[in-house]
């Protein structure tokens, strides 16, 4: 699906060049017949919802959504205004509206608490109540929720097909437990690509410092942490001559503790749960590569001199008013040659003079397959009430709108990332394609619930040690408790289906 997102950026981009060129000696009947073949060719093979040409009746489709504007901008939009993913949504709502004659609203819920819209979705299906047809709810409090046993499974979903693109199948294969799924992220979930954690680079300190075009070098499979740690060394300099590390320095990488730390994990493909043969989840032994990983993350932000790590404190000396804003900033500064973003705070580098590049986390190393990453916990999983009403309605709404979305909604999210101070160009769409194709959800950290191994580097980090081995000692008797309680939790469930 992404790679086909590229193309279509691609095609755009040529289309202009071709209607600003010199038309001159250009054969129209013959090119006219070779538009409309593939037009129709490509019409003929777009692969397509296995749902009926149904009219629904009126039929109300009710989304329990979060009230602020990042989380409502996935759900609707009241008007054309020019914004093109705001326009996006529009016409995808209108389209499934249109076609299926159905009404879609909000059921808007408070993030103050960011608990409220789980406590309040708990209550509602325990006093029988048919509030809404699904919930987009925080990761981890979804995660706590799908095992309380009010969430209605999403393998009994008529027309709901995890194979299609535009679903997440990683999340359908990782937490079906027993033919039971409880979560589910779909195209409909932009806030699964705004929240996904990535890299940005500063293209003209690299420049400066004569590295190469990092697209290659990630193309190529080179881009790795040891890597990624030789130019954080390289381009680190005390520019006041100080001999202090401070915020009128150059550092190889700027980065916070909390989501931003918890995603090297990720990166270096490093699980903390598995599955066995008959399904069961197990908490993995200490291993060589966890070791090795702790002590190189740490070697760069403590050790190192080229890192400059947002912490609590830092955050506040710098006078910023979220972690993200202390980073971004200073990168958007020049102060950095990286620095790890969610795709959404791209938006706050708009202005910066220099040009920058986007490309994934590093691998832990060059024999790795991939580039991974995760979705911050805060973007939301899709939980079905148990008291639904009218599951196939649901699920053939459902159905739709994760269609219109991936043909509508994520190619414009595409071009607001793409549209900055980097060029919009294959080479920069390819990058995206690669984090978003890396995207990973294990089943430890939706159900880690704060409470099991998957934090260990954040917690490692933030407490400024790289004592892995005592750490995991002392977590070891709370996560197995965790893990038990999740699989008993299962069990229940099933017990009263």
């Amino acid at each position: 699906m992404k790679k086909t997102i590229s193309l279509l950026l691609l095609i755009t981009m040529l289309a202009g060049m071709t209607a600003c060129g010199d038309s001159a000696d250009t054969n129209t009947a013959d090119t006219s017949a070779d538009t409309s073949a593939a037009a129709t060719e490509t019409e003929d093979t777009a692969l397509k919802p296995d749902i009926p040409d149904a009219d629904l009746d009126g039929y109300n489709f009710r989304v329990y959504t979060r009230d602020t504007d990042h989380h409502i901008k996935e759900v609707y939009a009241l008007e054309l205004t020019g914004e093109v993913v705001n326009d996006a949504v529009y016409q995808r709502n209108l389209n499934v509206e249109e076609k299926y004659n159905v009404k879609l609203s909000a059921v808007e819920v408070t993030e103050a608490p960011e608990s409220t819209m789980m406590d309040e979705f708990s209550r509602n299906v325990m006093a029988g109540e048919d509030a809404y047809d699904v919930a987009l709810m925080h990761t981890v409090h979804a995660g706590s929720t799908a095992i309380s046993g009010v969430a209605y499974n999403w393998n009994d979903v008529p027309y709901v097909d995890f194979e299609k693109p535009w679903w997440n199948s990683v999340i359908a294969e990782e937490l079906d437990f027993n033919n039971m799924l409880f979560l589910a992220v779909s195209d409909y979930c932009i806030s699964a690509i705004d929240y996904t954690w990535a890299f940005v680079y500063n293209r003209d300190m690299a420049a400066d410092n004569g590295i190469g075009d990092l697209y290659d070098t990630v193309e190529e499979g080179a881009w790795d942490f040891d890597t990624f740690n030789t130019l954080c060394e390289q381009v680190a300099v005390d520019t006041n001559g100080d001999g202090k590390n401070d915020f009128n320095d150059q550092y190889g990488f700027t980065t916070h503790f909390n989501s931003a730390v918890c995603n090297w994990s990720f990166a270096f493909d490093i699980r903390y749960i598995v599955r066995d043969e008959n399904g069961e989840p197990y908490i993995l032994p200490q291993s060589d590569k966890m070791m090795t990983s702790v002590e190189k993350l740490y070697g760069l932000l403590h050790e190192s001199g080229a890192a400059m790590y947002c912490s609590d404190a830092v955050v506040k000396e710098m006078g910023q008013p979220s972690h993200d804003l202390a980073v971004s900033t200073f990168f958007k500064e020049g102060h950095s040659l990286f620095a790890a973003l969610r795709i959404y705070v791209i938006d706050e580098l708009r202005d910066m003079e220099g040009q920058f590049g986007i490309i994934p986390f590093p691998k832990y190393d060059q024999s790795q397959e991939a580039y991974y990453t995760h979705v911050d916990g805060h973007a939301p999983l899709m939980i079905l009430p148990k008291t639904l009403g009218n599951a196939e309605n649901a699920g053939l709404v459902m159905e739709a709108l994760a269609f219109e979305s991936n043909q509508l909604v994520v190619p414009a999210v595409y071009e607001i990332v793409l549209q900055s101070k980097y060029a919009r160009d294959e080479a920069s769409s390819r990058m995206l394609d690669l984090i978003l194709d890396g995207r990973v959800y294990t089943f430890g950290y939706m159900y880690d619930n704060w409470k099991g191994m998957q934090w260990t580097l954040t917690n490692l980090m933030s407490q400024k040690s790289k004592d892995y081995a005592s750490y995991y000692t002392k977590q070891l008797k709370s996560a197995e408790t965790q893990l038990k309680a999740i699989v008993e939790s299962y069990e229940k469930i099933e017990g009263n289906s």
